[in-house]
C-alpha cells in the first residue's frame, strides 16, 4: 500500500479508441469476483486462478452497505468481518499484478436488498427517496439521485472510498453508480419528486415552454402529463441523469482521483435460452449522453444467454448502437460480459462464451469484464435471492474450475497470440444503422396513459427481427450513426450508405439531415414507413416533400410483392408519387409501397412495408436493395450455410473471425484482398485468422 499522493506507477488508459496499458495497446479482459462474497482465505486461490486464465484485472462492486455499516462508522482493513478487507484484497491484486475495476456504487444492484445502499440512509433521508406520479413513495425506494440529502451522504461515501483508490496504484478504472434509470424504467414509475419537479420546471423555463411551465405550475400529484410534457419529461430525465453522474465522477476529481470513469448501460432482458436485446436501446437512450464527457467510458451490460442463430445478431445490433453513441476515441467495452446467470437455468453453454467474445472482439470490441467469473455466498441478511450467488460463474463458489474457464482461458490464448497487431487494428463496417434515441425514450409514457404499443412492435421487429438483423444475416458488418448528434454532420464520404427505422413521427432535424445526406451524394434506406408528423404531433413534410410523396396512406396487415418476393408485411404505407421513381413494390391493390428515387447526387430506397425474417426466404428484398445501392461487402463467403463473419484491419495485418453457432462441422471460403482463405469452420465454435496486407 503507498502513501496518500504518492505518484503512481501503473496505468491503464484509454486512448485513440484502444485501452493501453503501460504504453502498449492491450485487447484488455477483466473477471468479477466479489471479495465480499468470498472468505478472504479463499481470495489468493481465487485471484490466482484468474491469473492462470490470463486476465489483466479483476472487477469488484464495493458495496457502501459493507463498509459503511453503521452511519459514519467505516471499515475497509476487516476488523468487524473479515470479508470487509478491502485494502488486504487490494494488495493481493498487487502481489499478482492484476489491477482493479472499483465499484463504488452508491447503486450496485447485484441481487443485494435496497440495491446495495445502507440501510440506515432511509430513515436519514425519508424526503429524498423518489416519488410516483400519485405522490407515493417509488415502489423500489429509489432516492432522487440529485435531492441534496442524499447527495451530502453520497459524498461523503465517495470521499472514504477515494482514500483507498489513492492509495493503491492497481486501481485501473472506477465505474461511478450502475444502471442508472433501470429502477424507474423497469417499474415503469419516473421520478415526481418534488425536488425533481423544481428542476423541471426550471428545465421548461430555460427552454422558454410558456404552456409546458403553466402545466407544471398547476400540476399535482395524480395528475397526468399532457403529450408535450411528457415528451420534454423524457429530454429532462436524461439530463438529470447525466448531471447525477457528472456529480459522482466530480466528487472523484475534487478527491484526487482522475482515472476513466465508467457508466454502466443496462438493458437486455428475459430470462429464456436464448436472450434478447431489444430492449437495450432504451437504456442506451437514457445515458448516452454521459458518453460526452472527458473520460468517461460507456459500457453495456451484454446478456444474451445462450447466442443461436436467431438472437446472435442481437449483439452486432448493441454493437453498432454503442459505436453510434460513444465518442469515436472510447473503445467498444463491456462491463458486465455474460459468464453466468443468477438462476441455474437456462443453463448457459460454455460454447456461448467463445462465440459471443469473438463476434464482439471481431466486431471491434477491445474491453470485456466477464460477469461473473467467480460464485460466492452473499453476507447475511443482505441479498434478495438468499445466501447462494454461484452464477453458473466459470468458478463455482468452492473454487470448482468448471469448463467456462478453461474456454475462456483458451479464448484470451488465442487472442494474445495476436497482439499487438490485433489491439491496433479496427472493424470494417460495409454499411450504417442510423440510431434514433428519440424512437426508445418513451420508458414512462405508459404511466401517463399514452399507448406506445405500435411504436414498440414496429421498432422490435423491423430492427431486431427484420432488415437490421438481414444485413447481418448477408454477411454485412454495420457501424452505428447517432441521428440525434446535432454536433455533427452526415457526410456521405465516410457514411457511404445509411439505414434507417423511420415511426410516423421524427424530429424534424432529423428529417432535415437525412435530405441534406441524400441530397450530397449519401444512399438512404428508410423503413417501415415514411414519417408524417415531426416528434410532437405536427404536420411535416420535410421528408415526405424531398421525395415527391403526395399523399401516404398507412394500414396494417397486408400481401406485398416486392422485387417478386411475397411479404406478409405487418404494416404497409402506400404513396401517391409524383416525379421519376422506380417501383418494386406494390400491395394486393397494386398500389406502391416501395419504390427508389434519385435525389440530388444521391438515392432513396423506401422500404414502405414492414419485413420480418421469420421465413428467411425474405432476406431476398434486403438482399436486392443492397445491390440497388451498390452496397459491397469488404470480404465475400461462400458456404453452404450461414457462417457469421467479422473484419479488423491494422495497416499492415487484416484479421478474419468466423463464428459458427450451429451444432455441426461447416466448410467455407472467405475470399478477401484477392486471397481465398479456407476455414474449417466447427461446430459451436470461431476461428480467428490472420492476413499481412501487401
Amino acid at each position: 500500500m503507498r502513501k496518500l499522493g504518492e505518484v503512481r506507477t501503473r496505468r491503464l488508459e484509454v486512448k485513440g479508441a484502444k485501452f493501453v496499458l503501460d504504453g502498449k495497446e492491450r485487447v484488455f479482459f477483466s473477471a468479477e469476483l466479489h471479495y465480499f462474497r468470498v472468505n478472504p482465505s479463499e481470495w489468493e486461490d481465487r485471484v490466482i486462478k484468474i491469473k492462470d486464465a490470463g486476465f489483466d484485472s479483476v472487477s469488484s462492486y464495493v458495496p457502501w452497505f459493507w463498509h459503511e455499516y453503521e452511519e459514519r462508522r467505516f471499515d475497509f482493513s476487516g476488523v468487524t468481518d473479515p470479508r470487509r478487507n478491502l485494502i488486504g484484497f487490494l494488495r493481493l491484486l498487487e502481489k499478482y499484478d492484476l489491477g482493479l475495476i472499483f465499484k463504488p456504487g452508491p447503486y450496485i444492484m447485484s441481487e443485494l436488498k435496497n440495491e446495495g445502499l445502507p440501510f440506515w440512509i432511509y430513515n436519514a433521508v425519508p424526503q429524498a427517496i423518489a416519488r410516483t406520479m400519485d405522490g407515493k413513495q417509488h415502489p423500489t425506494k429509489v432516492f432522487s439521485y440529485l435531492h441534496p440529502d442524499y447527495l451530502r451522504f453520497v459524498e461523503r461515501w465517495y470521499k472514504n472510498v477515494a482514500e483507498i483508490i489513492r492509495a493503491f496504484n492497481n486501481v485501473w478504472l472506477v465505474q461511478v453508480d450502475n444502471e442508472v434509470g433501470m429502477l424507474q424504467w423497469i417499474t415503469t414509475h419516473g421520478d415526481y419528486n418534488e425536488n425533481t419537479i423544481r428542476k423541471f420546471r426550471d428545465y421548461l423555463e430555460e427552454k422558454g415552454l410558456v404552456e409546458c411551465v403553466y402545466e407544471i405550475d398547476n400540476w399535482s400529484y395524480g395528475k397526468a402529463f399532457s403529450q408535450r410534457l411528457m415528451i420534454e419529461y423524457h429530454v429532462f430525465i436524461r439530463q438529470y441523469y447525466k448531471e447525477y453522474l457528472e456529480t459522482l465522477k466530480r466528487y472523484l476529481e475534487e478527491s484526487g482521483i482522475d482515472l476513466p470513469v465508467i457508466v454502466n448501460i443496462h438493458g437486455f432482458d428475459m430470462v429464456e435460452y436464448a436472450k434478447r436485446g431489444k430492449r437495450y436501446p432504451i437504456g442506451v437512450s437514457q445515458l448516452y449522453s454521459c458518453g460526452v464527457s472527458e473520460n468517461v467510458l460507456l459500457s453495456g451490460d451484454y446478456y444474451i444467454g445462450n447466442v443461436v442463430h436467431e438472437n446472435f445478431s442481437d449483439l452486432a445490433i448493441a454493437n453498432a448502437i454503442m459505436y453510434a453513441v460513444q465518442d469515436r476515441n472510447q473503445p467498444l467495452f463491456s462491463a458486465e460480459f455474460q459468464s453466468g446467470f443468477q438462476l441455474d437455468k437456462p443453463k448457459l453453454l460454455p460454447s456461448t462464451l467463445e462465440l459471443t467474445s469473438l463476434q464482439c472482439i471481431g466486431n471491434g470490441m477491445n474491453g470485456v469484464n466477464y460477469y461473473m467469473f467467480v460464485g460466492g455466498t452473499n453476507p447475511e441478511g443482505s441479498a434478495l435471492m438468499g445466501s447462494y450467488h454461484d452464477w453458473q460463474a466459470p468458478i463455482s463458489l468452492n473454487g470448482e474450475l468448471r469448463r467456462g474457464y478453461f474456454v475462456l482461458k483458451n479464448l484470451i490464448a488465442k487472442v494474445r497470440q495476436f497482439e499487438p497487431d490485433i489491439a491496433k487494428s479496427n472493424p470494417v463496417f460495409d454499411t450504417y444503422f442510423g440510431f434514433i434515441p428519440e424512437y426508445y425514450s418513451t420508458e414512462h409514457f405508459k404511466e401517463h396513459g399514452f399507448d406506445i404499443s405500435d411504436l414498440e412492435f414496429k421498432r422490435d421487429v423491423s430492427i431486431f427481427d427484420g432488415v437490421i438483423r438481414g444485413l447481418k444475416l448477408l454477411n454485412y458488418n454495420f457501424g452505428g450513426i447517432n441521428l440525434s448528434n446535432t454536433a455533427s454532420v452526415l457526410d456521405p464520404s465516410s457514411v457511404k450508405s445509411l439505414w434507417v427505422f423511420s415511426y410516423k413521427r421524427m424530429p424534424l432535424r432529423i428529417q432535415k439531415s437525412l435530405v441534406d445526406y441524400i441530397i450530397h451524394g449519401g444512399r438512404l434506406v428508410i423503413f417501415p414507413e415514411i414519417p408524417v408528423e415531426d416528434e410532437f404531433g405536427n404536420e411535416c413534410r420535410v421528408l415526405m416533400d424531398v421525395l415527391e410523396i403526395e399523399e401516404i396512406a398507412k394500414s396494417g396487415w397486408n400481401m406485398v410483392q416486392s422485387f417478386g418476393i411475397e411479404i406478409n408485411a405487418f404494416h404497409v404505407d402506400t404513396y401517391k408519387l409524383s416525379g421519376e421513381y422506380t417501383a418494386f413494390a406494390h400491395n394486393e391493390d397494386s398500389k406502391v409501397c416501395g419504390f427508389a428515387k434519385e435525389i440530388g447526387k444521391g438515392k432513396a430506397v423506401i422500404l414502405g412495408f414492414g419485413l420480418e425474417l421469420e421465413r428467411e426466404y425474405k432476406l431476398g428484398v434486403v438482399r436486392r436493395v443492397c445491390e440497388m445501392l451498390n452496397i459491397e461487402r469488404s470480404f465475400e463467403v461462400e458456404c453452404q450455410d450461414f457462417v457469421d463473419v467479422y473484419v479488423r484491419r491494422s495497416d499492415s495485418k487484416c484479421f478474419i473471425f468466423v463464428n459458427n453457432y450451429d451444432e455441426y462441422d461447416k466448410d467455407a471460403i472467405v475470399s478477401i484482398n484477392g486471397q481465398n482463405v479456407k476455414v474449417r469452420s466447427k461446430a459451436r465454435s470461431g476461428e480467428i485468422i490472420s492476413l499481412d496486407l501487401d
